[in-house]
């Protein structure tokens, strides 16, 4: 009889352990979200991740060359998180980062690239 208690409290133990580690990944999975598209021949990234009690949001657009003018803004929910003109780097990439309050899953992320002579190139990601 104590020999199948014991097996049994380390069977407990595992699923436990287990469990743990599930929840684990499953919440790092969730800290940090990123969606990718295509607009106008640019490709474009959106990430939130969780960062030091807030969220870090990022934006890339891939466009067709250097030296191209966009503007770029940032937005979470209502709220404006960077927004002006960047020019593309030797790659024609054009990165920006912000730094936002509250958690990546409580709100809608959304990055506009719009170039001097196109259609703006919207990414969205959240709630």
């Amino acid at each position: 009889m104590r020999k199948k208690l014991v097996i049994g409290g380390v069977v407990a133990a595992a699923v436990v352990v287990g469990a743990g580690t599930a929840w684990g990944i499953d919440r790092q999975v969730e800290a940090q979200t990123t969606e990718r598209g295509t607009c106008g021949g640019a490709t474009w990234e959106l990430s939130v991740e969780g960062e030091d009690g807030g969220t870090e949001v990022s934006a890339e657009i891939q466009s067709s060359g250097p030296g191209e003018t966009w503007e770029v803004a940032l937005v979470r929910g209502d709220t404006s998180l960077l927004e002006g003109t960047r020019t593309t780097d030797e790659d024609g990439e054009i990165d920006v980062d912000a730094f936002s309050s509250g958690n990546p899953g409580d709100a809608t992320y959304t990055a506009t690239f719009t170039p001097a002579d196109g259609e703006p190139c919207t990414a969205s990601l959240g709630s």
